[in-house]
Parts: structure tokens; C-alpha cells; sequence
């Protein structure tokens, strides 16, 4: 969890308070509302509406006015996570059943869709460039996405290159969007939204490789149960790039670890002029500890 700041977690409970309630939409079939409402019942880490609201600090901004826009990049990210489940055929999602487990592929094929509607409904009141980024950033989760399946049926490489491709496009293309949104939306200039999308894409591979490393020594304190599944349906994992140019298991995640924070301390280079840079060095540096990743090897 990222610590921030009081008015941002206002901001942040609301979302957690409104995230069912503001798909106002009604529903004629009682199977596609319970998979829809699936995993929004469910809180996850909240990490992109959080973003959202520490890009919106960061520039001056008051995170309360993008509430409903935090929601929808939420919305987003949930229904990337049930079509991202079908793909993968994963059978648990937030410690209970995904999606197309519990309702079908069909229901959740269409929940996923529903979920992007509503998306794009919500975002649209902060106007057309906003959703055009939300867009695009939904493009490119899709094509890293395609590319991580053809990954796992060994149709693409999985060397550092095609790692860092997907990764920046899967998990880095919405991290980047929630930072710098609340910019977008108040036409801020491009010199600031560039610096916040740039630093966002950094943030956004370091949180992938982060993730990987978890995934790969196995922690239940940090999320993850032992046993490393991406290596066992060959999903890209940064370790196993790594361990695949030679590296043993522990030097593998010594270089994870270090890519991960070169990635975060360019980051924070972007983001030196901000007026809160500390502000946002201290939240960063508390969710990137190389010591939490290593306490585990």
C-alpha cells in the first residue's frame, strides 16, 4: 500500500466506497450483472486510482476532483484482469474463483466488455483527450496481452527485449496513464504530461518486475503463494529472462531487483522539478524496497 497523503485517501476511500455503486447501468440479465460485479466486490491493491490522485497531487491538483476517473482506469484494469484470467486459464483471482470460472467464458468475455463501456462513460465528462489516452492505453494492454500469449506457446522469444516490449505495454501503458491523467485532463502542457507519462512507463515496468520477483520466490506476506507458475506455463517473468541467459536463481533475482530500481530511480529523475518531489520520493521508495524483495531469497 502506498502511503499518501490524507486528502488523497479521502479520495481513495471513495473509490473504494463507490466502485460498485457507480455502474449505474442497468441490467436485464442476472448472469452478466454477477460477473460484472465479480471482482469489484473484491478490492485489489488499488494502485492505479492511487496513482491517479498522487499524479494529481504531485502537480498541484486536488485529488478529489478525479474520483469518477479513478473509478473508470480501475474499471479498465478489472476487465483486463478477467480477460487476462480466460487467456491464462487461471482458476483464482483475489483468493476466490475468476470470472469465467465461477460464470462461464461467455459472461466473462461480456463483463470484461461491460466493464470498458462504463469506463468510457465515466471518463468522458473530463473530456476527449482524456478518453483518447484511456483508449490507447487499453490498446496497448491488449497487444502486450496477444504478445505475452504468444510468449507462453513459445511463438515469441522470451529474452529481454520482448520482456520489456510486453511489460511496457501490458502493465506500464495504464500506470502510466493513472499518473498523469489528472494532467491530461487539465491540459497542463505537454512538457508536464510527457514527464509524468515517462516517469509512469518507468514506475510501471519497475512494478511488473517487482511483481515478477514476488511471483518467483514466492511470498505470502507480499502476495503471492511459493511456487512460481510463470515459469511453469512459460509466461514471461523477468527472473526466468535472466535465468535463461545463464544466471542461477539467486543472481537472477539480485538482477531483477537492480533493473528494478535503475527503472525507479530514472523515475524519480523525471519527476525532480516537481514541487512535491519528496513527497513523491517517500511514497515511492516505501513501495520499491529492494530490502522486502530480498528478505525472501
Amino acid at each position: 500500500m502506498l502511503h499518501i497523503s490524507e486528502n488523497s485517501m479521502v479520495a481513495l476511500q471513495e473509490v473504494k466506497n463507490d466502485l460498485s455503486g457507480k455502474f449505474y447501468w442497468k441490467f436485464s440479465s442476472p448472469n452478466l450483472e454477477g460477473s460484472t460485479f465479480h471482482l469489484l466486490n473484491i478490492n485489489g491493491k488499488l494502485l492505479r486510482p492511487t496513482l491517479v490522485f498522487v499524479g494529481a497531487e504531485s502537480v498541484g491538483l486536488n485529488s478529489l476532483k478525479f474520483v469518477n476517473l479513478a473509478i473508470a482506469i480501475e474499471y479498465l484494469h478489472i476487465s483486463s484482469l478477467i480477460h487476462d484470467d480466460i487467456v491464462d486459464k487461471d482458476d483464482v483471482r483475489r483468493g476466490i474463483e475468476t470470472v469465467h470460472k465461477k460464470y462461464g467464458i461467455e459472461n466473462a468475455i461480456l463483463a470484461g466488455d461491460a466493464l470498458i463501456a462504463r469506463a468510457v462513460a465515466l471518463s468522458s465528462v473530463y473530456g476527449e483527450s482524456v478518453v483518447k489516452r484511456i483508449a490507447e492505453a487499453a490498446f496497448q494492454m491488449c497487444d502486450g496481452e496477444s504478445m505475452d500469449f504468444c510468449t507462453q506457446r513459445r511463438k515469441v522469444a522470451m529474452n529481454l527485449d520482448n520482456y520489456m516490449d510486453i511489460a511496457r505495454k501490458k502493465t506500464a501503458s495504464l500506470i502510466s496513464t493513472s499518473i498523469s491523467i489528472a494532467a491530461i485532463s487539465e491540459k497542463m502542457g505537454e512538457n508536464l504530461t510527457s514527464r509524468l507519462t515517462r516517469a509512469g512507463e518507468l514506475l510501471g515496468i519497475a512494478f511488473q518486475v517487482r511483481d515478477d520477483v514476488i511471483n518467483s520466490v514466492g511470498s505470502v506476506e507480499l502476495g503471492k503463494r511459493p511456487g512460481n507458475d510463470d515459469k511453469k506455463f512459460n509466461r514471461p517473468n523477468i527472473v526466468s529472462v535472466f535465468e535463461n541467459e545463464g544466471e542461477n536463481k539467486k543472481d537472477a533475482v539480485e538482477k531483477a531487483i537492480s533493473l528494478m530500481s535503475s527503472h525507479v530511480k530514472d523515475a524519480i529523475q523525471e519527476l525532480s522539478e516537481f514541487e512535491k518531489i519528496n513527497y513523491i520520493k517517500k511514497i515511492i521508495a516505501a513501495y520499491f524496497s529492494e530490502e522486502d524483495l530480498r528478505k525472501y531469497l
